[in-house]
């Protein structure tokens, strides 16, 4: 009898073992991408979609699930409890109650945690080529792109007050070269250089895709800020080995000035909306 019992009692824990192993292998076959991004087309993309002109605050990407992951702001990979996105899906704030789609299920809430658990993978196409050195680079790109927000103060400071100054010497009718001002200028475009590399690196990372018109205008102008900096650089090195600065250079620089001016206020549209001057 008692060899009954522990032939049965065997049974029941290979059996039990096989079925946990089956279940294990049925959820790794699950593709978790695919079904998160069924629901996101079904449920988000009216208010987050890519091709809308204005999505709702500022994220228009919401199908592309290698962006998701990429913005920690959104995403912490693995760990739901510590990713916005699964809060407030969570909580029932995305989407509302009253979207035109209507609140998640359970069931659907339950495949978003279980694809923000199961590290937040791409769609199969995107991961395809993916192995880790893509995924290092693509770490080492996710944390120097924010440096942007913090290095674009730089030239902003310095060359608008290197322009300040120019254009009060050119008001007393003075054409020396004060060395702080050759200082603001040099510093100010190797800042410039710096600060629109980040924000190309900032930009690949997804940030400011709900706004592809002011991001557009934004990476370009940066761009050309950039450069024209640089060539007020040299300009101005020039002119020092001359002991006197020209009306040209102060052209040439009150014009970069402005560049960066416009630059400016064009990030402060992606990061604070339209109206962020009217302090509503």
């Amino acid at each position: 009898m008692k060899r009954i019992m522990l032939g049965v009692c065997c049974a029941l824990t290979a059996s039990l073992c096989f079925w946990s192993r089956a279940v294990s292998a049925a959820e790794g076959e699950r593709d978790l991408a695919s079904e998160a991004r069924i629901i996101f087309s079904a449920r988000c993309a009216g208010c987050h979609g890519p091709n809308l002109p204005k999505p709702k605050g500022r994220f228009g990407y919401v199908l592309d699930l290698a962006r998701i992951a990429a913005n920690p702001e959104m995403v912490v990979p693995s760990l739901p409890n510590e990713s916005e996105m699964w809060e407030l899906v969570r909580r029932g704030e995305m989407p509302p109650d009253d979207a035109p789609t209507g609140p998640l299920s359970d069931d659907e809430k339950e495949v978003i945690r279980a694809w923000i658990a199961a590290g937040a993978p791409a769609n199969p196409q995107e991961t395809t080529a993916a192995g880790p050195a893509s995924a290092l680079k693509k770490g080492i790109l996710s944390w120097l792109g924010p440096f942007h927000l913090v290095a674009v103060h730089f030239p902003i400071a310095l060359l608008i007050s290197a322009a300040v100054t120019e254009m009060w010497l050119a008001l007393r009718g003075s054409h020396v070269s004060l060395p702080w001002v050759r200082f603001c200028i040099v510093f100010g475009a190797a800042s410039a250089v710096i600060t629109a590399t980040l924000g190309w690196i900032h930009a690949g990372n997804g940030n400011g895709a709900g706004a592809a018109q002011i991001l557009g205008l934004h990476r370009w102008i940066g761009t050309a800020a950039a450069a024209w900096a640089v060539g007020t650089a040299i300009f101005s090195e020039r002119e020092e080995r001359r002991g006197m600065r020209t009306v040209w250079f102060r052209a040439w620089l009150w014009f970069g000035a402005l560049l960066v001016a416009v630059e400016g206020h064009l990030g402060g549209m992606l990061v604070h909306g339209d109206d962020f001057l009217s302090g509503g």
